[in-house]
């Protein structure tokens, strides 16, 4: 088969270069057979524009100034680009040694996978609109400068609009990549896809958990998450994962919405929408109760505890529904609470072990009374520390039989020159609810 494109062609001894000067009008009567493969040593000036209408494919090899690489102006207004017309449906064996440095567009509609590089590095993008166009920058976008292969130095912040400081982001957002990041403009709307290799270091930006990962695009003061999803397999083949893969738009946008696009980290989410938490004491529990309005992937909750806001220990675990989108209720009782303060959060943990926790609630019990009586052993009459807070005193011998109680106890204490010497088992309730026993022994 054969393409035909329509071009005209200034010779050009930069680089050893060729410039193409590209007038697009599809249909047209006068037309060159088309290029299928090239080893690079091709470059598009500011203004100028080269077509291809049939695919193309970086072939291995070839010598000059820039083997592999096709070269575009990048600055700003003044953009060199190649085209790929609506019959150019795919760039096959683009590497970090073949690919465009600087501008391509798509013509027609259908996902186009877009062979853009910078600095020997390949970072393709995909995207699917009529007439999107975009370049790749292996730069720090909060510098946004890369070399400039016509001068020899470098270009100043590109696109315009730059630099695009990574410390300025959304409350969503964790962190944002420093290591590259796109331009790309179109006003039809299209899913955009970002891919990533070794070198964009993705684990070190999500901390290791891909599922973090997102898009995010530069709004003209701060970078924003756009909602994304990893695809389980790659557009350039193969699954995803932390060293190789692709991410998407989960809706399309217009590229124009946004002047620069990169990877960025989304702070975890809580497993749980939690609607409501609290802490209340029961006699001598605490009753803690919680409800979620929404559940996803959520395993456990763990309930900690401490008396000091320091130091905190798991004392009990609740298992959750997993996936809910209706309100939950959740109670756990802790019957041995602390004497004192008593604090409160939940840790809830997702399936993957990923957590999050809950605010801090109190819940405080009266230190212990002391209800020890004395003398003991006795021979007349015993006291006890504390008595006013004493609701019930009751005493047993060692048969079981009750030979004293009281509603109520004084400072005078209880009288026992009326009972055999032996041992007795005296009982006591406190207002609070504490109950205790002790042995008394009355003597002669």
């Amino acid at each position: 088969m054969r393409t035909i494109y329509k071009m005209t062609l200034e010779a050009s001894k930069r680089l050893g270069a060729v410039a193409l000067g590209i007038c697009v009008q599809w249909g047209l009567a006068d037309v060159a057979l088309a290029q299928q493969g090239g080893q690079g040593n091709t470059t598009i000036f500011g203004g100028a524009q080269m077509t291809f209408f049939g695919n193309y494919n970086f072939n291995t090899g070839g010598g000059g100034a820039q083997p592999g690489v096709i070269l575009t102006e990048r600055a700003s207004g003044n953009f060199g680009i190649l085209n790929f017309a609506p019959s150019a449906t795919t760039a096959t064996n683009a590497s970090d040694a073949g690919y465009v440095d600087g501008y391509v567009r798509k013509y027609g509609s259908g996902q186009f996978i877009f062979p853009v590089g910078d600095n020997t590095h390949l970072g393709q993008f995909a995207a699917s609109a009529d007439g999107t166009m975009g370049a790749y920058f292996f730069a720090d976008p909060g510098t946004a400068t890369t070399s400039n292969l016509f001068t020899g130095g470098n270009y100043t912040a590109l696109p315009s609009g730059g630099p695009f400081a990574t410390s300025s982001f959304e409350a969503k957002l964790n962190a944002v990549s420093t290591v590259e990041y796109w331009d790309i403009d179109g006003a039809n709307a299209t899913p955009l896809t970002l891919t990533w290799d070794a070198a964009s270091a993705i684990g070190s930006l999500t901390g290791n958990e891909l599922n973090k990962l997102t898009i995010a695009g530069w709004n003209g003061s701060q970078w924003i998450a756009i909602p994304s999803k990893v695809d389980t397999t790659s557009i350039l083949g193969g699954n995803s994962d932390l060293t190789a893969g692709s991410i998407t738009t989960t809706a399309a946008l217009a590229p124009d919405t946004y002047t620069a696009y990169t990877f960025a980290t989304l702070i975890a989410p809580l497993p749980v929408t939690l609607v409501r938490f609290n802490a209340a004491k029961e006699g001598q529990t605490s009753r803690l109760h919680w409800a979620t309005t929404e559940e996803t992937n959520s395993d456990r909750f763990e309930i900690e505890r401490s008396g000091n806001g320091k130091q905190w220990s798991k004392i009990g675990s609740v298992a959750s529904n997993g996936e809910s989108r209706i309100t939950r209720e959740y109670y756990f009782m802790d019957t041995t609470p602390l004497r004192g303060q008593n604090l409160y959060r939940l840790r809830m943990v997702d399936k993957d072990e990923t957590f999050a926790y809950s605010g801090i609630r109190n819940v405080t019990f009266a230190e212990l009374a002391t209800v020890s009586p004395y003398p003991n052993p006795v021979s007349d009459r015993f006291h006890i520390k504390d008595f006013q807070q004493i609701k019930q005193v009751v005493l047993h011998n060692a048969s079981g039989t009750k030979v004293f109680g009281s509603q109520r106890m004084t400072s005078e204490g209880i009288d026992v020159t009326r009972l055999q010497p032996g041992l007795y088992t005296l009982t006591i309730a406190l207002f609070d609810g504490t109950i205790s026993t002790h042995k008394v022994a009355v003597t002669r």
